[in-house]
């Protein structure tokens, strides 16, 4: 299993640039930016960012603002917070760098068991098996055949064969492997005619049968939703920090200005924009004195 899903990798590997890098930071972002992200959206916000904070230093430099415009509508913008934490954290904390240490790295704001493997295979050339939704799906079909892991495995016993299955040495081919693996060929349809491992996987007598996955439960409705609110607060300030120079009061605007851009035209739909932009503001990602709003902390 091993060596074909490894030689499948070899033929197909695709060069993104933090696999190449050998950077923790670059790793670090590669995998905070992957975070419920499709892989095209991560190359274009890990290309925006990088080019805007090269390296630690650089982020932790930078002010709140100008890192939550540079995430821009990526969405989860708080992904953006904790990686700016993280960056000044380090240089309070760790000379600048990234700690090497695994339980320092998993103390770090927005890193959690996937992420700090990531920044260990990658950045630090370590054996560390991370488990994302595609290493959930690859491991679940082929060794427990449940045609829908993410629902029917339990996490402990994909955790355990994920280690079990992992070729010492090999971290920097075998978990893009999987993670590739998962998306491309043992997608949520998977495409079992192209499997190379086919003939060992559990699940595809299953699927021969005619079986099929049952998608996990989908995220509620967009429109109309919190989601979509928070985002349009967050854009008004956003379009305000980048309009700053001709703004007297600074990269601000006043609540009614605010709840009017994010589109409240009800004296409801306005209470849900100030609640949700003290939320927001709770959140590290705006602040508001009660007359006029900001992204990012307030200026002193």
């Amino acid at each position: 299993m091993q060596r074909r899903l490894l030689e499948w990798y070899d033929a197909h590997a695709e060069p993104f640039p933090w696999r190449e890098a050998r950077d923790p930071y670059a790793a670090l972002v590669a995998a905070v930016c992957a975070q419920q992200t499709q892989i095209a959206r991560v190359l274009e916000i890990y290309a925006r960012w990088m080019a805007a904070f090269p390296t630690l230093a650089d982020l932790a430099r930078a002010d709140r603002a100008s890192v939550l415009q540079t995430w821009g509508r990526a969405g989860y913008p708080r992904r953006a917070v904790s990686l700016h934490e993280t960056a000044r954290r380090c240089v309070a904390e760790h000379s600048g760098a990234l700690p090497r240490d695994p339980e320092a790295l998993l103390a770090l704001p927005g890193i959690g068991p996937f992420t700090a493997a990531i920044v260990r295979t990658f950045g630090f050339e370590e054996d560390a098996p991370p488990v994302d939704t595609n290493i959930v799906r690859v491991v679940g079909r082929l060794v427990f055949g449940d045609l829908q892991p993410a629902r029917d495995t339990p996490r402990a016993e994909i955790d355990t064969a994920t280690a079990a299955l992992f070729p010492p040495g090999e971290g920097a081919r075998w978990n893009p492997a999987l993670m590739d693996y998962g998306a491309r060929i043992c997608t949520p349809r998977p495409r079992c005619e192209v499997c190379v491992v086919a003939s060992m996987c559990a699940a595809r007598p299953r699927f021969a049968a005619g079986e099929v996955a049952e998608p996990v439960r989908a995220q509620g409705a967009f429109e109309g939703s919190e989601r979509q609110t928070r985002g349009r607060v967050m854009q008004v300030l956003r379009d305000a920090a980048g309009d700053a120079a001709s703004d007297a009061e600074g990269a601000s605007v006043t609540l009614g200005v605010l709840t009017k851009r994010a589109g409240a035209t009800t004296a409801e739909e306005r209470a849900r924009v100030r609640m949700l932009l003290g939320r927001l503001a709770d959140e590290g990602l705006a602040w508001t004195d009660g007359r006029r709003a900001g992204l990012g902390q307030r200026p002193a």
